[in-house]
């Protein structure tokens, strides 16, 4: 089992790269508030299950193609 701390250290990699997310004018695509509930939606496993095939970066830009 990944410890606790590696997946909180991921969730908030993600977290970083969706707030990064602009669009092409340059705006934020997500708000802190969208951007928190997308990430409440994933519980530890779900994270768990897709950290070994996707980095933060692809996880959020599977998010943003939503």
């Amino acid at each position: 089992m990944i410890e606790k701390t590696l997946i909180d250290a991921y969730r908030e990699q993600v977290r970083q790269c969706l707030l990064r997310a602009t669009s092409e004018t340059g705006e934020p695509r997500l708000t802190e508030s969208e951007v928190k509930e997308l990430m409440e939606m994933f519980t530890d496993d779900d994270l768990v299950f897709g950290m070994p095939f996707n980095t933060p970066q692809e996880m959020a830009d599977m998010l943003l193609e939503k």
